[in-house]
């Protein structure tokens, strides 16, 4: 996997625990493409962690993410010039690494003699299903850590009906209107078309001319896939046809006990709430501090129409304590989900990262979401389509938006009391997706499929 935020170190993390429970032997390979710090991640001791950097060189992480924040802030169409750079820069940053590995005999040797008997990739790029072309493990899963990925439904075979299954990067949901069921068409068109000369294209190449002039094509390779398992949930999840092999297990190694007992500093300012606390952080990956000035602004004032709240914010920068207000309070670091299933917690909001939309739903909370990039305007969709989530599109973000939206999830019961019944529904659901991810990788060892 490859080190590029704490939300996919923390699903893979997951993943190879719940391996542990089942006595498996487990390998956490984990793979630095740029100079990022590492993730401030607990793994079990019992896990093998093997770490390789593969630094591509000019790039240099700060300066790729302070670019990215000026971008996803923005409303800017993918055939933006500045979009197609900062896809350019991304299939450079993932042939690049994937180079560095093919490159490593001594990386490939170990995997080699290590002899494993399933394989799990990732989802990001092909390299990973290259690697394991090399070292000759038939049994191998392709991980998803959100929602089936486009091209990995497209090579399994799983119809894409873009009437009522939207691409993953549209802000929509599955009831489109006629406008919308067009721009789904021709997403999927242009998605088949430009897709598999990007990435795969030029990883292939690299494993043609380090490994093998006749090394297969990896985007037909990939077809071979004999399991695929997805970060997602049917009980939540978009309705869309779906094939035998492809398992979902939406939610795996997230508690429902509880929330355990918070700091003290913590503590406080949940005591002085009188309705109730909001959480707000983007995640791991998007920096707040990059926020337009704007956007901070309009924030803080909406936030000051609500005294009766207390809002808790993850937010690493030092430039909001002259203009927040007193019921607003920051933190480089929270803990997120003992604070979501606080009692006294109201909602959540979240830039709609599906990592975020399942802690909501995980915690039982109402979710407000702001979607800046990726699949998150699609995310958002979802939560506002299942009733427990309001969104608000970053193009019209202003003071009386936010507190419109903030009055209807706050105010609104409905959205609480539809989080609450899709939590209870997962936590009760009759097949944990702990026992999925266990029983169908002993099966796929065994039988090699």
């Amino acid at each position: 996997m490859l080190e590029v935020s704490n939300s996919q170190v923390i699903f893979n993390k997951r993943v190879a625990e719940t391996l542990l429970q089942g006595n498996h032997s487990v390998t956490l390979i984990m793979v630095r493409p740029y100079d990022k710090k590492k993730p401030k991640v607990d793994i079990d001791p019992r896990i093998t962690v093997k770490h390789v950097d593969a630094l591509v060189e000019g790039i240099k992480a700060d300066d790729w993410e302070k670019e990215q924040a000026k971008m996803i802030y923005q409303d800017i169409p993918m055939w933006d010039s500045r979009q197609r750079n900062m896809m350019k820069k991304m299939s450079m940053a993932m042939t690049g690494y994937c180079e560095k590995l093919v490159q490593n005999k001594e990386f490939l040797k170990w995997m080699a003699d290590e002899k494993f008997d399933v394989v799990y990739t990732h989802m990001y790029d092909f390299c990973g299903i290259g690697l394991n072309h090399v070292i000759g493990v038939k049994a191998w899963v392709w991980l998803n850590s959100g929602q089936m990925m486009d091209w990995v439904a497209d090579q399994m075979g799983v119809p894409i009906i873009p009437s009522y299954v939207p691409p993953m990067l549209m802000e929509s949901h599955s009831a489109m209107n006629f406008y919308e069921r067009t721009k789904s068409f021709i997403g999927l068109w242009l998605f088949r078309a430009i897709f598999p000369r990007m990435v795969p294209a030029s990883e292939t190449e690299v494993f043609r001319k380090h490994i093998s002039p006749d090394f297969p094509d990896l985007y037909e390779l990939s077809k071979q896939c004999p399991l695929v398992m997805v970060n997602s949930n049917e009980l939540y999840e978009m309705a869309r046809p779906t094939l035998h092999k492809i398992v979902n297990i939406g939610g795996l190694g997230m508690r429902f006990e509880d929330a355990k007992p918070l700091e003290k500093n913590f503590q406080t300012i949940v005591d002085s709430a009188k309705k109730g606390v909001v959480v707000f952080t983007f995640g791991s990956v998007t920096r707040m501090e990059l926020m337009p000035e704007d956007w901070k602004a309009s924030m803080m004032a909406a936030f000051a129409q609500f005294p009766d709240y207390q809002f808790i914010l993850r937010y690493e920068g030092e430039d909001l304590e002259q203009i927040r207000p007193k019921n607003v309070h920051l933190s480089k670091w929270l803990p997120q989900s003992d604070l979501l299933k606080h009692p006294k917690t109201r909602g959540f909001i979240s830039h709609g990262g599906y990592n975020s939309v399942q802690e909501a739903l995980n915690s039982g909370q109402p979710i407000m979401t702001i979607p800046l990039f990726g699949d998150q305007p699609r995310n958002a969709k979802m939560a506002q389509q299942l009733g427990f989530g309001v969104n608000v599109r970053k193009t019209g973000l202003c003071t009386e938006t936010v507190v419109a939206a903030l009055k209807e999830m706050l105010e609104n019961e409905k959205y609480n009391n539809v989080a609450k019944r899709i939590s209870g529904m997962v936590k009760k659901k009759p097949i944990k997706p702990e026992e999925l991810l266990l029983k169908w990788t002993t099966f796929l060892a065994e039988f090699k499929i």
